[in-house]
């Protein structure tokens, strides 16, 4: 397992986890989410080849609506 910080909480995952894997095991519908991993935007297109590694600072984001 390694650890990791996911919106500012420790968390552990499996290695050799992908961005989509997580999203899919922590419950968010990936199509309405930005990821950034150490402080770099990863776009949707690379969320299935994005190895997530120990010590990885992700931060999961919603879409906020306004006007």
């Amino acid at each position: 397992m390694i650890q990791v910080s996911i919106n500012g909480e420790p968390n552990t995952l499996k290695p050799n986890t992908t961005i989509t894997e997580m999203l899919q095991s922590l419950g968010y519908d990936k199509e309405w989410l930005g990821v950034a991993v150490n402080a770099t935007f990863i776009s949707k297109a690379k969320h299935d080849t994005t190895i997530i590694k120990e010590g990885d600072q992700i931060e999961i984001l919603s879409p906020i609506a306004g006007g």
